[in-house]
Order: C-alpha cells, then sequence, then structure tokens
C-alpha cells in the first residue's frame, strides 16, 4: 500500500460534512467518517488565516478519518488545500485502534505556541461566513485554483 491509498485524516475544515462534499463534489458515505486523533499535535491558526494547521505538541488534537477516496478526490483535496500545505502520513488513533493516514501539513513552519483553533469555535464562530463564500462561488473553481487566500 502507498500514501495515496491511505484514508484521509482531517483536523480542519474538512472535517465539515458540507465544505468536504463540496470540495470533493460528490456526497460521502456515513461509514467512510470515522472520529480520530493525532497523538504529538496540536491544531493551531494558519497564521493570519481562520483555518487550522498542525503542528508537534505534547497533546493531540482530534479529527476525522475519511476513507473511500479515489485519486480525482485527492487531486481536489490537494487543489483545495492549495500550497500553503504538503500532504504527508500521520499516526492516528481511530475506533480503539491505531493506523496512518494521510493528512495536510503546513508547508512553513509555524510556531508551536500559536493560538490554538478548534472545530467547535470555528464552526460556532466563522461557519457560516466560509459557507457563504464558497455557496457565492464554484468549489470547481476553488479546488482547481487552490484556497481563497
Amino acid at each position: 500500500m502507498n500514501a495515496t491509498d491511505l484514508p484521509l485524516f482531517a483536523y480542519g475544515t474538512l472535517r465539515d460534512r458540507e465544505i468536504l462534499e463540496g470540495v470533493l463534489g460528490r456526497a460521502v458515505a456515513r461509514g467512510d467518517l470515522v472520529d480520530a486523533r493525532a497523538i504529538g499535535w496540536r491544531t493551531v491558526y494558519y497564521p493570519g488565516n481562520l483555518y487550522p494547521a498542525l503542528v508537534r505538541a505534547d497533546e493531540w488534537t482530534q479529527g476525522l478519518v475519511i476513507a473511500g477516496l479515489n485519486q480525482r478526490d485527492m487531486a481536489r483535496l490537494d487543489a483545495f488545500e492549495g500550497d500553503q500545505y504538503r500532504r504527508g502520513t500521520i499516526g492516528i488513533e481511530a475506533r480503539g485502534g491505531t493506523a496512518t493516514a494521510q493528512t495536510y501539513f503546513p508547508a512553513k513552519t509555524i510556531d508551536t505556541n500559536a493560538p490554538q483553533w478548534t472545530f467547535e469555535t470555528w464552526t460556532m464562530h466563522h461557519r457560516p461566513q466560509t459557507i457563504a463564500a464558497y455557496r457565492s462561488d464554484d468549489f470547481y473553481q476553488i479546488t482547481e485554483n487552490g484556497r481563497d487566500q
């Protein structure tokens, strides 16, 4: 199995099903989504943005494992994440066991002490404006051109 065959660990806005399905351009089966966490990582704000990045830390970060992704899906996800992220592998815990998944790491170094980002805070305060922005644009164009800067 190579890295592109691994499921994806999403720790940020892709945990939102509406955003995920909009980026992929298709529905995702409920059985392909599993709660998970990554030990040794902290989710922080990507500097100057409302979305997150992972940094190494003596903590853990909550996320979602997304299975059933094909090459087209990964190409769309890569384009959505843009040049601010690079895809790599990460150890995760899910369903009482450990596994390896793909995830998106920040392409630049981010201070471990950057402000913490949580999905719950983003959902409460920023999701509506994020969804509105994406609804006003074509997700296909977003995924072709990368994340809005």
